[in-house]
């Protein structure tokens, strides 16, 4: 009897240790998600956030006004350890100019952070698998073809989704859940 609960406890542990999964509609978890636009910097473009039932919705317009021409919605993740995983599975959908998954190793914006555009889907929920070794580096929106390698990983303290083209116009960004896996 105690090698069927020790079996089953390791296996349950083993189990919820594959995945960190941030679901938006179960726990809500894009309360602690905030919108960063390009007024940090004089611009004049819009972003907002709002939770859905099942969701959370990013949508705006991005102006070029003022040297403008980003939105992101962003989130900390220096409390999470993510050295185990390999790979991100993001349900989402979009409209719109196109967008970027982000990760920063630093708070200075000026710091290269990673990044991996995310196809468009004209509206329909798409589910997309990303290798954490696909991301790339970024310099101030310019990449700078080095791939997100293992040790760095470690270093990761900001999640974030990010226009990823300079141009005028509206976009939306609803994602369901964002996992991490093995």
């Amino acid at each position: 009897m105690k090698k069927i609960f020790l079996i089953s406890f390791l296996l349950i542990y083993m189990t919820q240790n594959n995945s960190y999964k941030i679901d938006f509609g179960k726990t809500k978890e894009g309360v602690d998600w905030w919108v960063v636009n390009d007024g940090v910097m004089g611009g004049l473009s819009k972003g907002r956030k709002e939770l859905t039932e099942n969701s959370i919705l990013f949508e705006g317009v991005i102006s070029l006004d003022n040297n403008g021409g980003f939105s992101s919605l962003r989130c900390s993740l220096s409390h999470k350890d993510l050295t185990q995983y390999d790979e991100i599975e993001i349900r989402y959908r979009s409209t719109g100019i196109s967008k970027a998954l982000t990760f920063s190793v630093d708070r200075r914006w000026y710091i290269p952070n990673y990044r991996i555009s995310l196809e468009g889907t004209s509206g329909n929920w798409k589910t997309m698998i990303i290798r954490l070794s696909d991301f790339k580096k970024h310099y101030l929106g310019k990449s700078l073809n080095e791939s997100l390698k293992k040790e760095k990983i470690k270093e990761i303290i900001r999640m974030g989704i990010i226009t990823n083209e300079k141009k005028y116009g509206n976009f939306e960004f609803e994602v369901d859940y964002i996992e991490f896996k093995v």
